[in-house]
């Protein structure tokens, strides 16, 4: 299992808001979902479920498979979606999108370890398997289709040390250098750029100054310039 203990701590700490209904997955209860509006609950593993239910499945591995629940994430358009959880083979955590009336092959999946609904479409997404670092991503579904909502950075808020000498720059070009951050010195990574896979992070050093430095995507533990930012994945 991948480490993610800052990231599940956050979970397992977060406080539903004003209006907000949360499902702690069973027997995962560090992954939460949480919805507004009303929603069917099931959260079940599939040999669990009433044997009418379109994902019932009595052999083989039933554990895999946990029916999350039945919602509409948009209701304008009313689609409604029947949707199941699964850790997946090497602990990737994944929620699988079924359109109802077609249950042969999910319509989507997101891979992440919290998901929350607002109730018009929009979806928040948070993962740190497969990423450099705790992400949120924000999802816009409407009429079967799904995009993702662009941000002007990835808030990443770590505070964290310098494992070598680091120059600060002024912009992502990385051209203006403004200061010097020396090993072990403790900074605040604030944000990442807003890409598919960031490699330009803006942090804070001791001294209050802002700017960015880059970290390779992929970057292994042993390897990262700033501790706890590398990649949390095979």
């Amino acid at each position: 299992m991948i480490k993610r203990i800052g990231f599940l701590i956050f979970l397992l700490c977060r406080i539903p808001l004003a209006g907000e209904e949360m499902i702690s997955l069973s027997p995962y209860p560090w992954m939460k979902v949480t919805y507004e509006g009303e929603a069917r609950v099931y959260n079940s593993r599939l040999d669990k479920l009433p044997r009418t239910d379109p994902f019932y499945h009595a052999q083989g591995d039933t554990g895999r498979f946990i029916k999350v629940l039945e919602y509409i994430p948009d209701s304008a358009d009313g689609d409604r979606y029947s949707i199941l959880f699964s850790m997946g083979e090497s602990g990737d955590s994944q929620y699988l999108f079924y359109r109802e009336g077609s249950f042969d092959e999910p319509h989507f999946i997101l891979h992440c370890d919290h998901l929350h609904f607002r109730g018009d479409g929009i979806l928040i997404a948070q993962a740190s398997t497969n990423r450099m670092f705790p992400q949120s991503r924000k999802y816009a579904l409407q009429k079967g289709r799904i995009r993702e909502l662009p941000q002007p950075f990835y808030a990443v808020g770590l505070e964290s040390v310098a494992m070598r000498d680091l120059e600060i720059y002024a912009g992502k070009r990385m051209k203006k250098v403004i200061d010097t951050v020396r090993e072990g010195e403790s900074i605040t990574v604030l944000a990442a750029e807003f890409k598919e896979n960031p490699e330009r992070y803006l942090i804070r050093n001791a001294r209050g100054l802002c700017g960015w430095i880059r970290i390779p995507h992929g970057v292994w533990v042993d390897e990262t310039p700033v501790r706890d930012i590398y990649y949390h994945g095979d």
